[in-house]
């Protein structure tokens, strides 16, 4: 089967001087226009294309690639608002519709917001939403203390940042939790700390107790081989600047040096570490 609003192999049927004509199955015939062609097609060859409904409501086909395509999270930027909505630069031609009732909180030009494509079931043009509630479970959620989860960061609040996890719940990673730079719709992995009782979820981006550390301390190991065996950054050193060179907290980063001190791989100082000869 063929899907509006994704990327998809499809097999020419027919080329003529302006265009394609690609085998949609069940969309029927897909036109690729002449100017998308980028080199020599015949009639049986496959193409990758992403698939859409031009003005005509006639489906169509692109060779470029958008940011996203229908059931993905994607950063855009606005690029005009008229009487029924925002407009969205998502990487192709037509720009992305998110009609007013699918914006929360309401967009400014200029702009940019995560959102999820999906497909308008009453005019199957592929439109954006902000409005993420609708695309949450509706189940409790299940997940077990320091399961692994993929999560996209959805915005900042007054105590952390608010993560979606697995694309069906909101979470919370708490700034003091956090020792990296995060920006909106950045994706990235993180671990469920808690599962409050009021369905609640905190998360953390990394994972407590030594394998966080063992992870740590070959990053630390080859930081030093790379930089002549000898790091700036010592068991007294202030937590801010650990932060910056590794990502981690203080507190990790004494742990993981010191299990490289025990293995007799470094020597620690205040101030510095250096590899033992």
């Amino acid at each position: 089967m063929s899907y509006l609003g994704t990327t998809q192999t499809l097999f020419v049927k027919e080329v003529s001087n302006e265009g394609a004509y690609l085998d949609g199955h069940d969309l029927g015939e897909v036109f690729l226009p002449k100017q998308e062609i980028k080199h020599e097609l015949e009639a049986g060859d496959s193409i990758s294309v992403f698939i859409f409904l031009d003005n005509a409501n006639l489906a169509t086909a692109t060779t470029k690639k958008p940011h996203a395509q229908v059931g993905e999270y994607a950063l855009l930027r606005v690029k005009e608002i008229n009487s029924i909505g925002a407009f969205l630069d998502w990487g192709l031609e037509k720009d992305v519709l998110t009609p007013f009732n699918e914006q929360k909180p309401r967009m400014q030009e200029g702009h940019s917001y995560l959102v999820r494509l999906y497909l308008d079931n009453a005019s199957q043009r592929i439109c954006a939403s902000n409005n993420f509630n609708r695309f949450l479970s509706k189940d409790e959620p299940q997940y077990t203390h320091l399961q692994e989860v993929d999560l996209i960061v959805a915005g900042k609040t007054d105590i952390g940042y608010k993560v979606l996890i697995e694309e069906s719940h909101f979470g919370v990673v708490f700034y003091n939790m956090v020792f990296k730079s995060l920006f909106v719709g950045q994706k990235l992995k993180g671990f469920i700390q808690k599962v409050r009782e009021d369905g609640k979820i905190d998360v953390v981006l990394e994972k407590p107790g030594m394998g966080k550390v063992s992870d740590l301390g070959e990053t630390i190991m080859q930081k030093l081989k790379n930089e002549g065996g000898v790091i700036p950054l010592g068991d007294k050193s202030e937590p801010e600047a650990i932060k910056k060179m590794f990502s981690t907290s203080k507190a990790n980063y004494k742990k993981a040096i010191g299990g490289l001190f025990k293995q007799e791989l470094i020597d620690i100082e205040a101030k510095s570490i250096r590899l033992r000869s």
